[in-house]
């Protein structure tokens, strides 16, 4: 690179200035911490454009044209995005052993020398862009993230609260979340998770220290606890990869982020919630491809999955499907879409939120704030003329009337509530104001589940049952064997010495016949209509459980951590 004070003469030169002007130039220069560039224009001697040909041709730097950019942005591990839009500066090609960068400035010796540094052991190769050129390019290829991070920097504490003022605060805290080692941090936690085979990840503030816990086949487990100075920064991160407010401290937020690590797809539902040390945050995992729709790898035992088949042909009537959150009831409903799914039926779905996404389904988001709830949407949906209507949940009256009547008029309604069991959901249904003739026209059945962890293959071990396990399953199925083997969990590298690997379902379903239709209409309560159901087939979870103990698939331990001897 050409001796300063020879560019300054040669710059003069093709500029045409004369000697007072360039005096004045070095004064400008000496006076001001401005770039030459900053300086000519200041000073009216130049414009930008002007400025950067004569670069280009004393120093041998292409100058680039907008169309010159790239159109996918450089994966960037070090750098920060408030750094870039700062200093005007794009990195466009990344190859072994050179990366290539477009700036505005080539004389700015520091400068260069800190973009170097974050790309040890490789040659720069610069180019010449106008200021604002560079800075829409950042700002298309990055996101609007670069322009809320400019000239923000990670010093000291991730965010003090102190007597900045509101605005300042927010502003760092949307530089912080964009500079590298919170964004490292935040994408290692996520892939770490998936790696696991997490169904969750939870962000927990504590008084003095900042909890991260991941939850694997239904257990929770410890994942990292970062530094409790980077908390506001990784949920600030969270926050803005999620699309929300991080001014709004006070209220649960809800949102979502769809992210792809390697070829993993993954959609994630965010929550927060405001707690006494901080704002909580759980990631719901929804990998794409871990989930399969299919009914017959449920779990579900032959008889009752015959009966499904068989009840889901129906033109019209209301499944219900029942159980707490977390209990599979979204993928079982799913699976039954997947295989009703064909072109001579229209299908639609009011979910909130939409989990996972089905070709050739029409899928509706409830969105409360702007009035759109389950019973104002499906007021609509019914005149879209649909065979088949998903609802996400009957969580009140108004809706509970909707399914119903559309149950009642050539619709195959589906379903899911929250009750503990099958016989449950009648009296939940009549607690919501329907009528019980309503309820036994309509509905045509009712399945409870949750999940249970799987003993993992590899390690799994037999030994004989001790006493109280062979008398508690005896109170569920009589004439055990003598010698009553089971299995438990020991635990290998396969499965994390955990000893289980993955989750199954265990059901109940309660079909709605003529005896049970009778008990429904004569407002029997959920303890006659079980009844009357076991003589029909009816068979409770505890039981589908006890069967999965005994063929070996999971353990009577986690049976009962899921269900009640009741």
């Amino acid at each position: 690179m050409p001796e300063h004070n020879t560019l300054l003469a040669a710059i003069g030169k093709d500029l045409n200035l004369s000697p007072t002007d360039l005096e004045g130039l070095r004064a400008g220069l000496a006076a001001h911490p401005l770039s030459l560039v900053d300086t000519l224009e200041n000073l009216g001697l130049a414009d930008e454009n002007r400025v950067l040909k004569v670069f280009s041709t004393h120093l041998q730097i292409p100058l680039l044209l907008p169309e010159d950019y790239p159109d996918k942005p450089v994966i960037l591990e070090g750098v920060s995005m408030g750094f870039l839009r700062k200093h005007a500066i794009l990195p466009i090609q990344l190859e072994s052993e050179r990366v290539r960068v477009v700036v505005n400035d080539p004389l700015d010796i520091a400068l260069l020398n800190q973009v170097e540094s974050y790309f040890p052991d490789m040659e720069l190769d610069l180019c010449l862009g106008q200021r604002e050129e560079i800075r829409r390019a950042i700002d298309r290829l990055y996101g609007m993230a670069a322009r809320e991070a400019e000239a923000l920097s990670i010093e000291g504490d991730a965010y003090a609260g102190n007597a900045t003022g509101l605005e300042e605060d927010l502003e760092r805290l949307r530089g912080l979340a964009q500079e590298a080692p919170i964004v490292r941090m935040v994408n290692i936690l996520i892939s770490r998770a998936l790696d696991m085979r997490a169904s969750d990840i939870h962000f927990e503030p504590l008084e003095h220290a900042f909890q991260v816990r991941c939850r694997v086949d239904g257990v929770l487990y410890d994942l990292e606890k970062p530094p409790k100075n980077m908390q506001a920064a990784i949920i600030s991160r969270l926050k803005l990869m999620s699309g929300l407010n991080i001014a709004e401290r006070r209220l649960p937020q809800d949102g979502r982020i769809k992210i792809k690590f390697g070829n993993r797809e993954v959609d994630i539902r965010t929550s927060t919630a405001p707690t006494i040390y901080g704002e909580s945050i759980v990631l719901r995992l929804l990998s794409k491809e871990a989930v399969s729709y299919d009914l017959d790898t449920l779990g579900i035992r032959p008889g009752h999955l015959e009966a499904i088949k068989e009840l889901i042909l129906n033109s019209y009537g209301m499944i219900l499907v029942t159980g707490p959150t977390g209990s599979g009831k979204t993928t079982t409903l799913y699976s039954v879409l997947n295989r009703l799914n064909e072109s001579t039926k229209k299908i639609i779905t009011v979910e909130d939120p939409v989990e996972y996404q089905i070709n050739g389904i029409n899928q509706i988001q409830v969105k409360p704030q702007i009035d759109l709830t389950f019973a104002n949407a499906l007021r609509s949906l019914v005149r879209q003329d649909p065979d088949i209507l998903l609802i996400g949940e009957i969580r009140d009256r108004e809706t509970a009337d909707i399914a119903i009547e559309s149950a009642l008029t050539g619709h195959l309604v589906l379903s899911t509530l929250h009750t503990n069991d099958a016989p449950g959901a009648i009296s939940r249904m009549r607690d919501l104001g329907i009528q019980s003739f309503l309820m036994a026209d309509s509905l045509l059945a009712v399945m409870a589940q949750r999940l249970v962890r799987v003993l993992c293959p590899h390690c799994r071990e037999t030994y004989r049952a001790r006493e109280v396990e062979r008398h508690t399953l005896e109170r569920v199925m009589p004439d055990l064997p003598e010698d009553l083997q089971l299995y438990q969990s020991k635990g290998c590298d396969r499965c994390g010495g955990t000893g289980y690997h993955g989750r199954q379902g265990i059901f109940e379903l309660l079909r709605v016949s003529e005896p049970v239709r009778s008990a429904i209409v004569a407002d029997k309560d959920a303890g006659t209509i079980a009844k009357i159901a076991y003589d029909e087939g009816y068979r409770p979870l505890l039981y589908d459980g006890c069967v999965k103990v005994l063929e070996g698939m999971t353990t009577l331990s986690e049976v009962l951590r899921v269900t009640s001897l009741g």
